[in-house]
């Protein structure tokens, strides 16, 4: 049978893994929800004839667009995966704590 501090080490690395993960899908979701703005607005003012701009720019809206819309839902549920993950090994740690009979300082 494995020592539970090493198991508990163990979860915290993974716990600690899986954090950073989640921060990189966030900050991938805020970059994608800035694409998805800048192809709209790119897009709008083009549709619009606001401004004159060539069938490369409207590709590069579209592709904006539907690019950030498609790259912010794949992080999204990434993120939502990893956080599920994340609460697991929580919950695991959790139980090795309690089933080491640790008691407080103060308790005879």
């Amino acid at each position: 049978m494995s020592d539970p501090h090493d198991d508990i080490d163990d979860l915290e690395a993974e716990i600690a893994a899986l954090a950073d993960a989640a921060e990189r899908c966030r900050k991938i979701m805020l970059a994608a929800k800035a694409a998805t703005l800048a192809g709209s607005v790119l897009l709008t003012i083009t549709l619009s004839g606001l401004v004159r701009f060539g069938p490369v720019a409207l590709v590069i809206a579209i592709t904006g667009a539907l690019g950030g819309i498609a790259l912010y839902g794949s992080h999204r549920s990434t993120r939502d995966q990893i956080a599920a993950q994340i609460r697991a090994h929580e919950a695991r740690r959790a139980e090795l704590i309690d089933g080491m009979g640790l008691r407080s300082v103060g308790e005879p």
